[in-house]
């Protein structure tokens, strides 16, 4: 099985990132240094590839810009993990060699570029953050006018909460629940985006959802009350999984209880404003979307320039060689 999750969000607040909580579990952490269209998603998708050929369970990280590419993977059955530790999610050892180490895939460049194409790539960079900061913009605008057109979450019934609580209220207490172990004091607590806002659209990754939870519970009340539900939660399982919303991510989406096969997820915000009145926030998302696929069209270009420059056969050999390390 491969569980995927988005560690980052493009936001109402800029780029947002979860990163510093990967990997949930103490495993050592492999962070992959390399420029641009240097390999560094294909080699962690190899490894991947390998893992699911013999039925060793993957956490995939996709990447919130372009959702096709990976940006980390772990594998709790070996205790490893590898993450892509360039901006804008830099990743450093917390202990070189204790905790974490690096992966440097710059080595198969023959750098530097030339004149030209150090000037090229230069301007290329320079459009793409442009990109993304107009597509921020964009986005901020959106999260503004979606508050201004809903309900707001004080709106929250006594009836709504309630429910909430006896839904946790039936769970057992987490000394009995499989996953949990007889002496763990506290909840493994994580926070993980199932929606992204990317150059593919507006993405929910729903088989994931599915994969750890059965049973899915729509709450009205908004961020409010998933809130409160991951709090009394977290006295209750053994493994909470908070979900940030991609657009407003100091609101949540869902709360994840995998020990019990349970989602607590946000149901759509009544909208306080008639139509005739309102100023779209789903114009001004697609607005937003429309310059993140601008900005992932500029990084292709990006990693173009730097493509003749790799020796694929030498890294190809190295991922070769991983894998055989890694599986035998």
């Amino acid at each position: 099985m491969d569980q995927k999750f988005f560690l980052a969000a493009n936001s109402g607040q800029g780029f947002v990132s979860c990163y510093a909580g990967f990997p949930a579990e103490p495993q050592f952490l492999h962070i992959i240094k390399g420029g641009p269209g240097t390999g560094k998603s294909g080699f962690m998708k190899q490894i991947r590839a390998a893992a699911q050929e013999r039925g060793v369970d993957t956490v995939s990280i996709l990447c919130s810009g372009d959702p096709d590419s990976l940006d980390g993977l772990s594998i709790p059955a070996l205790g490893l993990a590898w993450v892509d530790g360039t901006a804008p999610h830099t990743r450093e050892p917390e202990l070189f060699g204790a905790d974490a180490d690096y992966v440097n895939l710059g080595r198969f460049c023959r750098l530097p570029l030339s004149e030209n194409d150090s000037a090229r790539a230069r301007a290329l960079n320079r459009e793409y953050k442009a990109r993304y900061k107009a597509a921020y913009g964009k986005l901020a605008a959106a999260a503004a006018l979606e508050k201004a057109e809903e309900l707001p979450d004080a709106a929250v019934t006594r009836e709504e909460e309630a429910r909430v609580r006896a839904i946790l209220d039936a769970l057992p207490d987490r000394e009995s629940i499989p996953d949990a172990a007889p002496d763990q004091a506290a909840c493994n607590c994580e926070r993980r985006f199932i929606s992204a806002i990317s150059c593919a659209g507006e993405l929910c990754l729903e088989e994931t959802v599915n994969s750890l939870c059965k049973q899915n519970y729509w709450l009205r009340g908004g961020s409010a009350v998933l809130e409160q539900a991951a709090v009394w939660a977290e006295r209750k399982t053994a493994h909470v999984i908070r979900c940030p919303r991609p657009l407003c991510p100091d609101q949540l989406e869902a709360v994840l209880l995998p020990a019990t096969g349970i989602a607590l997820r946000r149901a759509p915000a009544p909208i306080a404003v008639p139509a005739g009145e309102r100023a779209s926030s789903r114009a001004a998302l697609a607005d937003g979307i429309e310059e993140l696929r601008a900005a992932k069209a500029l990084h292709d270009k990006l990693e173009a320039v730097y493509r003749p420059y790799m020796d694929f056969a030498a890294l190809t050999a190295y991922t070769d060689e991983t894998v055989e390390k890694l599986f035998g």
